[in-house]
């Protein structure tokens, strides 16, 4: 069902996605953008395994194919190619001296030349479905990018975003999204304050009413926004410490129904 398969970015940055197909014509794709940390669903081998798609770990893997099993294409591109590539950590959320290192050749990832190659697969998505529609889905880092590409590539016909770390920041905090857009805050993280929650939330009120204005009546918001009051950032994934059943049901159930 799925399979990796390779991509040209406008740059021509060369990057691989993992591509799961359903077994019937599809009913519409979904891009599913990776955590920034996650390397691994696997907590227990703590040794290094090579990983052919840095970031793409076995979690993301399983999650494709679940969504493939349902009638869509989806596409899993490896984000952290324009970084150092080529070994699976385990799944970690505390910053080791490992952690540190790996991490830090992808700062100077911005999130221009990640959208480039986001952009990419959506567009290669679309050409495979060409009468259906294109979602996106992200988690931690992968729900920020989920969330700007709701708000600067227009093919996107809806976007989950994930305790989107970095998107209560105020570079983009007041983007505007173009398509509907679910969000899934935890109550608490060190990624993302509780008073940043609250800035992102008002903002996207403010939006609302501003849309309501523009239209002279009723207009459904944009943005549709769930906490979680006892969940930590992490908390739909399965197999960490942060992992937070019935809040994960919840949310997944939140975004089946979109």
């Amino acid at each position: 069902m799925g399979q990796y398969t390779k991509f040209t970015a406008p740059d021509k940055h060369l990057f691989r996605a993992y591509v799961a197909h359903p077994s019937s014509p599809p009913r519409g794709a979904l891009v599913l953008l990776h955590e920034m940390d996650a390397r691994s669903v696997n907590r227990v081998d703590s040794g290094l395994r090579q990983n052919p798609m840095p970031g793409v770990s076995q979690r993301i893997r399983n999650l494709a194919k679940e969504h493939a099993s349902r009638g869509y294409l989806v596409v899993a591109p490896s984000l952290f190619g324009r970084g150092r590539a080529g070994q699976d950590h385990g799944y970690r959320y505390q910053m080791t001296a490992t952690g540190e290192q790996l991490l830090k050749p992808l700062q100077p990832i911005e999130s221009s030349r990640a959208m480039a190659d986001i952009q990419t697969v959506v567009t290669w998505a679309q050409s495979q479905i060409p009468q259906g529609k294109v979602g996106i889905m992200g988690f931690c880092w992968g729900g920020l990018l989920a969330w700007q590409a709701a708000c600067t590539i227009p093919q996107v016909f809806a976007a989950t975003s994930f305790y989107g770390g970095g998107m209560t920041n105020p570079q983009v905090l007041n983007l505007q999204p173009m398509c509907p857009v679910l969000v899934h805050l935890p109550a608490n993280s060190l990624w993302m304050t509780q008073e940043s929650m609250d800035q992102f939330v008002a903002a996207q009120h403010d939006l609302h009413e501003a849309q309501q204005l523009a239209s002279s009546g009723h207009t459904p918001p944009m943005v549709q926004i769930h906490r979680y009051e006892k969940a930590a950032y992490g908390f739909d994934h399965g197999g960490s410490r942060q992992h937070d059943l019935v809040a994960s049901q919840a949310a997944i159930e939140m975004t089946s129904a979109q």
